[in-house]
């Protein structure tokens, strides 16, 4: 059969171009490995988020004598799983927990990623600024009190330990009396996200071959499959795609995954006088209880971490009004929280695109001819996809588990409506979500 028998164009290359606070604050990278004219695998995995990583040091372990090529179109870190807000949760919910049968196999294979990061962590010695610090969530108003208690009463059902908090205990763990009550609860840990996908990156087995800034534009179908790229091509016997939300401009999985923008901003390091409200904390993290709320995180170096907002971004894109409207808006965010704080500098602001899907369903296995894929979704993306990532390598060589059966029995992704219905459909819901919790923004 020919390789040229079918060619799949690349409609939209992955972008990220408008920052990431996270990776400006590591030192450069060494230069990107690059592609060759003509390249030869056995496996190719276009994406080195936490999905492909994962993917491939598991794939590694299954088949120490292939040669695994990893591609990405950015430098590892720079994209989704390096620009999150670094929180490596074991579970998470906004308000109340409908299906605690789906949170329970979800937290299965949450707490299994988490575990299995922090056993990478600590075997390679990664400098992520690792911590087992937890979280807080944080209610402001009535309404927030409500989704709090919606919260305790789903930590109560799934039968998990906390701690119920009121304003001075709020005030004490996060150096402001904004909240009016929180719950204090372990088991997850916090991050500096670039740094850790930097570094599961730079730690792969020696089968594994990464080449980073090499956008794939083309794939041809045939005996196999050749990856185009400027710089040279790959022909791989089998295809893995863990390209998270542009997995849909690869021909798959189309009409099933939401593209959701939230953004960022992280201030500079705050001077002595400026962290009189953080004069006794370490460190915190803290979620909402609304989805549009604000997730803040303090950090031991100083600096301040806010985001919220949520947008749908179709083309997968960030426009500079779109991060000048997020920017005022943490700007606000902080001021309401912490008046002192009102005129320090942002050094950066970027978005980062989210994939949801409708049912909670996902995007896992095969989908064609030695063609397999992957997206992490929703919440807990980076735990959830870490082990979404490795659960795929055991499937494509035939290995079986518990873990892994679990996977196989979420359901495949919904079909969603085109545009323009789907854009009405998320904006109705954005609007109604945003005015139920509007005092946490």
């Amino acid at each position: 059969m020919d390789i040229h028998q079918r060619v799949t164009t690349a409609r939209v290359l992955p972008d990220n171009g408008n920052n990431n606070g996270w990776y400006n604050l590591l030192p450069p990278p060494p230069p990107a490995r690059r592609l060759g004219p003509r390249e030869t695998t056995h496996w190719a995995i276009i994406g080195a988020g936490c999905c492909g990583l994962a993917v491939a040091r598991q794939l590694a372990v299954h088949r120490p004598q292939d040669r695994i090529v990893l591609i990405d179109a950015e430098r590892v870190g720079f994209g989704a799983s390096g620009r999150n807000s670094g929180f490596m949760l074991n579970v998470h919910t906004h308000g109340m927990a409908k299906k605690l049968g789906i949170v329970r196999r979800n937290m299965r294979l949450w707490e299994g990623g988490l575990e299995d990061l922090r056993r990478l962590v600590a075997t390679h010695q990664i400098q992520c600024d690792w911590s087992d610090w937890g979280r807080v969530y944080g209610a402001a108003g009535p309404e927030g009190e409500a989704h709090m208690a919606e919260v305790a009463q789903s930590y109560d059902r799934l039968g998990l330990a906390y701690r119920r908090l009121d304003r001075a205990d709020m005030e004490r763990h996060t150096g402001t009396s904004y909240y009016t009550m929180g719950i204090r609860a372990h088991g997850s840990a916090l991050v500096q996200p670039a740094a850790l996908m930097r570094g599961l990156a730079e730690t792969l087995p020696a089968n594994v071959d990464l080449y980073e800034n090499c956008p794939v534009r083309e794939i041809h179908h045939g005996n196999g499959f050749e990856l185009v790229a400027a710089e040279g091509t790959v022909r791989a016997e089998k295809l893995i795609l863990a390209s998270g939300v542009f997995i849909t401009d690869l021909d798959h999985c189309r009409n099933r995954i939401v593209p959701v923008a939230t953004y960022a901003s992280l201030t500079r390091p705050l001077t002595a006088k400026e962290r009189a409200p953080f004069r006794d904390i370490d460190e915190f993290a803290l979620l909402p209880t609304s989805p549009f709320g604000s997730t803040i995180r303090w950090m031991g170096d100083g600096r301040l971490l806010i985001r919220n907002g949520l947008t749908y971004e179709a083309d997968k894109r960030f426009e500079p009004g779109d991060l000048s409207t997020a920017r005022n808006l943490h700007r606000e965010s902080v001021k309401r929280r912490w008046p002192l704080l009102a005129a320090v500098e942002f050094t950066d602001t970027w978005g980062g695109i989210m994939a949801f899907t409708r049912n909670d369903g996902a995007i896992f296995g095969k989908l064609g001819e030695n063609v397999y894929g992957v997206v992490t979704s929703d919440i807990s993306p980076v735990t959830r996809g870490t082990m979404a990532g490795k659960l795929l390598a055991d499937y494509v060589v035939g290995a079986d588990s518990e873990l892994l059966r679990l996977q196989l029995g979420i359901p495949k992704a919904g079909l969603l409506p085109p545009d323009p219905l789907l854009r009405f459909a998320v904006n109705f819901q954005f609007r109604r979500i945003r005015a139920s919790g509007a005092l946490e923004v």
